[in-house]
C-alpha cells in the first residue's frame, strides 16, 4: 500500500530550543541586532511609575528565569519621576514584550530619595532568584548615600509576579535601615552585583562590590587632586561583601560589619584583610585598621568596581576597578594617572569572610601567592602591599596598556568591566576585562581587552595588544559578556560630529589568538542625561541568554534549551529625556537549496545561511503540504566572519511518489529566518 503520511517511526526528531519573544524575520545580509520588541518600544515604558517621558538613567542587564526554564533578558534601571526622585525598577522580556517585575514597582527603600546605579543578577537554587543592588541616600542616616539590596520573592498569582524584599542588617531596632555600607556615615556609590559561590556545587549567593568614602573624617570624598592630601581627606575605597543566611533573623557569629538583626533572611559579610583606618578620624599609632579596602593606593579614589566568578566550577571571585585623584605630590611616590587594577580572592582564615585579595596585572608574571597581596603589612611588603611600594610596582600591577608615568589625574585607564568565560567548551573560565584608556594627557580614549594568561599570574592584552576600537575617535564606557563561548563587547564612540553611538562586537577564531569583529552599525546613543548628573556614567550594558556559569556548563549547555544569544541596551534621544531601548541578535539570510540522493522515503536537502555574529540553530521544516509540520534535527553553528555556511540534512520517513515541501530555517533566541519554500518528488514504489 502507498503511504499517505510521514512515517515518524523512521525519522529522527529533535526539539528546537524555545523562542524568547522571537519573531519571523526577513534576515539581514549576515544577521543583525534588532529591537526587543520588534516594535522598538522603550524598555522604560509602564506608567505611572515608569513614565516614558522621563529619563532612564543608569541601567544593567542579565538573563534569568524564575523556574529554571530558558533564560530571558532582565533589565534594572533608575527611572526619573517627574524630573526627580529616580526609582529603581526591573522589567523582563517575556512573550515579545517587556513586563514590569514586582509590586510595588519601585525598589527604593525611600521613594522620596533619588536612587541610582542598579545592578542585577540571579542567585539561589538553579539560579532562579533575582537580586538587585543600588545606591540611595538615606534620610534616616543624615542623607548619607547607602548601598541597598533586594531579592525577588516570586508569587505568580500576585500583581507583578511577586514582590521585592529588602535584605541586610538593620542599623538598630529603632532604625531598621538595611544598609550594606561598611561605614554608615560615609557616602557609597556604583554597586556591582553578581551571583556566585566559592564552594563548588553550592547555590550562588549575591556578592557586591562598590566604592565608599573612607580614610578620612568627611562623609563624602574630598580633596583637590592638584594639592597635597591633608589629614581628614576622604577617598573612595573599593569594598566587597556577600550575603550570608540569617537564622531567625540573627546574623551568623562574627559577621562584619556587626550591627543588628537582618530585616529579611540575609546578612552581609565584608571580604578581605582589614588594612585601612576607617572613621571617625584618620588614625595613627597602634590603633588597628578596620576596613578591608581593595585600593592599591588608599590615598587615591577607587572607582567603578565590577565583579565576576571564574576558574574551575566558577568559584574564584575577581574584582576590577580604577584609581585616580592622587594627591599630586611625591608624598607616597606613586603615579598620578588613572589606573585599572584586578584582584582575585584567595582563601585566608585571617581575612574577613575567609579571604584576602591578590592583585594581578599585565606585569606580574612569575609572582607567587604571597606577592601583591592587599594587606596591612602581613606579607612583608610595606604598609599597603607590594604594588604600592614604587611606581614600577604600581605599573606592573595595573592593566594599563600604556605607561602611566607623566600622565595627570583624569588621563590613563578607567571604566573597567569584567566577565567570566572560555572560548573552548569544557575548559575552566577565566576573567576577561575591558576598559578605556588614553595614552596622553587630554588624548582620545581607546577600548582594550585582556584575559588571564594560562599561567594564571598575569594578564595578556588581546587583539595583538592594540585597541579593539577605531583610532581617531574617542571610545569609552565598554562592557563585556559571554554568550556561550563567545565574548561580546559594547562601547560608546564619539564621532567627528560630536554624536555618540553604541558599537557591539565579538571575538572569534583561534582561541589562542582570537580576532575581533564589529557586529553592529553605529547606533545613535545619548549617554549624557538632561536632568541628572548620574547619567553621565551611562554605559550600554551587554548580556546573553547563556552566560558562563555552572548551570550552563560554562556556556556549552544553555539552560532550558536556550540557544545563547547576545543582547544589549542603550539610551537614545536627540533632545529631551533619555529613552531606554534593547536589541538582540537575529540570523542572516537563509537560502534553501536543492535536493540530492532522492529515494522513495529519503532525500538529502541543502541550504546556506549568511551568518557571522552569534550562535544560531539551522534545520529544515518539511511535509507533504505547505503546512510542513515536521522538522529535522537542529544543528548549532558558531559566529564566523563574513561567512556563508552550508548545511544539509536527511529527510526520512517520506511517502513514496509524493511531492514534498521543505524550507531551510535559521533561529536565535530572538528571531527566526526562513528560506523560501522548495519541493522535491520522491520515487515511486517499484512494481514487481
Amino acid at each position: 500500500m502507498k503511504p499517505t503520511h510521514l512515517d515518524l517511526r523512521h525519522r529522527a526528531v529533535a526539539t528546537v530550543a524555545p523562542l524568547i519573544g522571537a519573531l519571523a524575520l526577513a534576515g539581514g545580509a549576515y544577521g543583525a541586532f534588532v529591537g526587543l520588541p520588534a516594535s522598538r518600544q522603550q524598555v522604560n515604558n509602564d506608567p505611572p511609575t515608569i513614565n516614558p517621558g522621563q529619563n532612564a538613567n543608569l541601567s544593567d542587564l542579565t538573563a534569568g528565569s524564575l523556574t529554571g526554564a530558558a533564560r530571558v533578558p532582565w533589565a534594572a534601571f533608575a527611572q526619573d519621576q517627574n524630573g526627580a526622585d529616580a526609582q529603581i525598577v526591573v522589567r523582563a522580556f517575556k512573550a515579545r514584550q517587556w513586563h514590569t517585575e514586582g509590586f510595588p514597582v519601585s525598589l527604593n527603600v525611600d521613594a522620596s530619595q533619588n536612587a541610582a546605579a542598579p545592578s542585577i543578577d540571579f542567585t539561589g537554587p538553579n539560579r532562579t532568584v533575582p537580586w538587585v543592588g543600588w545606591a540611595e541616600p538615606s534620610s534616616a542616616l543624615n542623607g548619607v548615600t547607602q548601598i541597598f539590596a533586594s531579592r525577588f520573592l516570586a508569587k505568580p498569582s500576585a500583581r507583578g509576579g511577586g514582590a521585592w524584599v529588602h535584605e541586610g542588617e538593620e542599623v538598630s531596632a529603632t532604625t531598621p535601615v538595611p544598609s550594606l555600607n561598611i561605614n554608615l556615615n560615609r557616602d557609597a556609590a556604583d554597586p556591582s552585583l553578581i551571583g556566585g559561590t566559592t564552594t563548588a556545587g553550592a547555590n550562588p549567593a549575591p556578592w557586591l562590590t562598590w566604592q565608599e568614602a573612607d580614610n578620612g573624617v568627611q562623609s563624602a570624598p574630598t580633596g583637590d587632586p592638584t594639592k597635597p592630601n591633608v589629614a581628614g581627606d576622604s577617598r573612595f575605597q573599593i569594598f566587597v561583601s556577600h550575603a550570608v543566611p540569617a537564622t531567625g533573623g540573627v546574623c551568623p557569629a562574627a559577621t562584619k560589619p556587626a550591627r543588628g538583626n537582618s530585616v529579611g533572611e540575609f546578612c552581609f559579610q565584608q571580604v578581605g584583610i582589614d588594612r585601612l583606618f576607617g572613621p571617625p578620624a584618620l588614625h595613627i599609632g597602634p590603633v588597628p585598621p578596620g576596613d578591608p579596602s581593595l585600593n592599591v593606593d588608599p590615598s587615591r579614589d577607587g572607582i567603578q568596581g565590577d565583579i565576576a566568578f571564574t576558574g574551575a566550577h566558577d568559584t574564584v571571585p575577581w574584582v576590577v576597578w580604577y584609581e585616580n585623584s592622587d594627591n599630586g605630590t611625591t608624598t607616597d611616590g606613586l603615579l598620578n594617572a588613572d589606573m585599572v587594577f584586578a584582584a582575585r580572592a584567595i582563601a585566608d582564615p585571617a581575612g574577613d569572610g575567609g579571604f584576602h585579595w591578590q592583585v594581578v596585572g599585565l606585569g606580574t608574571a612569575g609572582k607567587t601567592a604571597t606577592d601583591d597581596v592587599l594587606d596591612a603589612g602581613q606579607s612583608g611588603h610595606g604598609q599597603f602591599g607590594e604594588c604600592a611600594q614604587s611606581q614600577a610596582n604600581e605599573q606592573a600591577c595595573s592593566l594599563d596598556a600604556h605607561a602611566a608615568a607623566g600622565l595627570s589625574d583624569g588621563n590613563g585607564a578607567e571604566n573597567p568591566q569584567v566577565t567570566a568565560g572560555t572560548l573552548v567548551a569544557g575548559k575552566p573560565t577565566t576573567p576577561w576585562i575591558t576598559w578605556d584608556e588614553s595614552s596622553t594627557n587630554g588624548g582620545l580614549h581607546s577600548v582594550f581587552v585582556a584575559r588571564l594568561d594560562p599561567a594564571g599570574d598575569h594578564f595578556d592584552l588581546l587583539n595583538g595588544g592594540q585597541p579593539i576600537s577605531k583610532p581617531g575617535f574617542d571610545n569609552t564606557r565598554p562592557d563585556i559578556a559571554f554568550a556561550g563561548n563567545t565574548p561580546y563587547v559594547s562601547w560608546h564612540q564619539t564621532e567627528a560630529s560630536g554624536k555618540t553611538v553604541t558599537l557591539v562586537g565579538h571575538f572569534e577564531g583561534n582561541p589562542a589568538d582570537p580576532a575581533f569583529h564589529i557586529d553592529t552599525g553605529a547606533i545613535p546613543t545619548t549617554p549624557q542625561g538632561t536632568s541628572d548628573d548620574d547619567t553621565t556614567d551611562v554605559r550600554s550594558p551587554v548580556a546573553s541568554t547563556c552566560p558562563a556559569d555552572p548551570f550552563t556548563a560554562d556556556g556549552s549547555a544553555c539552560t532550558g534549551g536556550a540557544i545563547g544569544t547576545p543582547f544589549f541596551a542603550f539610551t537614545d534621544n536627540a533632545s529631551g529625556p533619555q529613552r531606554l531601548f534593547a536589541q538582540g541578535y537575529t540570523p542572516g539570510r537563509v537560502s534553501t537549496g536543492g535536493a540530492t540522493a532522492v529515494q522513495r522515503q529519503t532525500a538529502i536537502v541543502h541550504a546556506t545561511v549568511r551568518h557571522e555574529d552569534a550562535r544560531a540553530l539551522v534545520y529544515f521544516d518539511y511535509g507533504t503540504t505547505t503546512a510542513l509540520g515536521h522538522r529535522t534535527k537542529p544543528r548549532l553553528i558558531q559566529p564566523a566572519a563574513n561567512a556563508t555556511i552550508a548545511f544539509s540534512a536527511v529527510l526520512s520517513g517520506l511517502p513514496a511518489g509524493r511531492r514534498i515541501h521543505y524550507r531551510a530555517v535559521a533561529q536565535t533566541d530572538f528571531g527566526v529566518v526562513d528560506g523560501r519554500d522548495r519541493t522535491l518528488t520522491t520515487r515511486h514504489h517499484r512494481r514487481r
